[in-house]
């Protein structure tokens, strides 16, 4: 057995001091490493009293002195942690616990004071790093996600299942991760993957993922190979970054550089088509003007009036052409609304009544899949205006007019269709000219090339596009995307 100066001196080498406490009348007595450790003090009162007054941090004497009492009053054991004031005056983590006694004497208790000064200062250093990754990923939106590769599997943080939009005890399946992806960036995803886990390259990514209902959204993904000690790669560990909103600002910001720079285009090519067409009036103007000052007789300046009457009102056609070109560029800067299929044809089928009763024309229309959207509505009503005045016009001479239009949303975009029988049109020889200012490809004397121009403009006007398929004698499909 270990006489008291032996276990003194081991437990000094731990820096753990005791506590002896008669359990008859609750006196201590302390070793002489707990006297040094809060210095050796000069009693006025008993060793208890003075350690709860002078010694003990004052946020856990209530606790202790219950604890003490337990133990004296009903030989309870207890484990506490707390803090006390050394000589140097500075306070110190100590665990505190109750020495159990095997020979269950009832007359004398230990109480232990283990130094755990530097583990409290470890744990909370982990727990502070802790805290401002907890808070720099929620503030940022960023969570830590891991993939096993050896045993397949998944591990996502909070923060991960959060931007997943999944709750905090999904387990996400390896075989199935590939359905938190948009279909569309599947390939992106299989490459940088696949080369991060057999070669060891990093990626860093932004890609269009899907959560558990499938709502797709925007994430900025990093992943790194992760290493064993023979320098196998093992898994890949990485963060996403949920980048949704600022992504899609950017987009809709991409998208209208877009509509400015076709813009620019189309006011490029009509300031062109108003120089080109205006000169030529003019020149011709011009032209008749010095024939009329070189005219030698009233005879010949009369017959050069005729001449002068087709200039002026050529003229006054083109102005009046372009004119409606700018009025329905005018409509631009109104705001979209939610516009109804079926209300827009009815407005143009009671506008255009006379010419689809004269033409004796069957309108077909089917909006069940899509029977509504945000647009202008005068762009749509003066679309569905134009392709079906269009179709008329283009009737095919040995049957009558029928017009088949529908909408439906194919990959969560909106289109609409619009299909005849008519004449058709040889793409292969007017296919780049379909849509150009003043082009036509019937002989049809009301036809001046002025409908699909303006239909083309408003339907990209508003961020979509129009294509067309057509086969002569057959009939011929617009298709607008929105």
């Amino acid at each position: 057995m270990l006489n008291d100066l032996q276990l003194n001196s081991i437990l000094e080498d731990f820096d753990i001091a005791y506590w002896k406490i008669s359990l008859l009348n609750k006196e201590v007595s302390w070793s002489e490493h707990f006297n040094t450790l809060v210095g050796n003090p000069e009693f006025s009162e008993s060793h208890f009293e003075f350690f709860l007054k002078e010694i003990l941090h004052q946020d856990y004497r209530y606790d202790f002195r219950v604890y003490f009492d337990k133990l004296t009053e009903e030989n309870e054991a207890f484990n506490i942690e707390l803090k006390l004031k050394l000589s140097n005056g500075k306070y110190r983590w100590f665990e505190c616990r109750n020495l159990k006694n095997k020979e269950n004497n009832k007359e004398t208790a230990v109480l232990l004071f283990v130094n755990i000064h530097q583990n409290k200062r470890d744990q909370y250093t982990i727990e502070e790093n802790f805290f401002y990754y907890r808070e720099t990923a929620q503030m940022t939106t960023t969570g830590g996600w891991y993939i096993d590769t050896v045993n397949k599997n998944i591990y996502w943080d909070s923060v991960t299942k959060k931007i997943i939009d999944c709750p905090l005890d999904y387990q996400p399946p390896y075989e199935e991760h590939f359905k938190f992806y948009a279909p569309e960036e599947h390939p992106v995803v299989i490459s940088a993957f696949e080369k991060c886990e057999k070669y060891g390259i990093p990626f860093k990514v932004e890609l269009k993922m899907r959560n558990l209902y499938k709502k797709d959204f925007w994430v900025r993904a990093t992943g790194k190979p992760v290493y064993n000690e023979d320098q196998n790669i093992i898994g890949i560990r990485g963060v996403f970054q949920d980048i949704n909103e600022q992504k899609i600002n950017e987009l809709n910001l991409q998208n209208s550089l877009d509509i400015i720079a076709t813009q620019n285009s189309r006011l490029f090519n009509f300031a062109h088509i108003v120089s080109h067409n205006l000169r030529s009036h003019s020149s011709n103007l011009c032209l008749i003007v010095e024939l009329l000052k070189d005219a030698k007789t009233d005879k010949d300046k009369i017959e050069l009036i005729p001449n002068v009457m087709d200039i002026s009102e050529n003229l006054d056609l083109a102005i009046n052409e372009l004119n409606e070109i700018v009025n329905k560029q005018s409509i631009l800067h109104k705001e979209r609304r939610i516009v109804s299929f079926e209300k827009a044809l009815s407005g143009v089928m009671a506008s255009t009544s006379s010419l689809i009763n004269r033409e004796n024309a069957k309108i077909v229309a089917e909006f069940h899949a899509l029977k509504e959207i945000s647009y202008i509505p005068e762009y749509l009503e003066s679309i569905l205006l134009n392709l079906i005045t269009n179709a008329i016009k283009y009737k095919h001479p040995g049957r009558k007019p029928v017009i088949y239009i529908q909408t439906y949303i194919e990959n969560e975009t909106c289109f609409l269709e619009v299909s005849d029988n008519g004449l058709g049109i040889d793409l292969d020889q007017y296919g780049d000219k379909m849509f150009g200012m003043y082009k036509t490809f019937h002989e049809n004397l009301d036809s001046r090339g002025i409908g699909l121009f303006i239909t083309k403009n408003q339907v990209e006007t508003l961020g979509g596009s129009i294509s067309v398929t057509s086969t002569v004698d057959v009939g011929t499909t617009f298709k607008i995307k929105f």
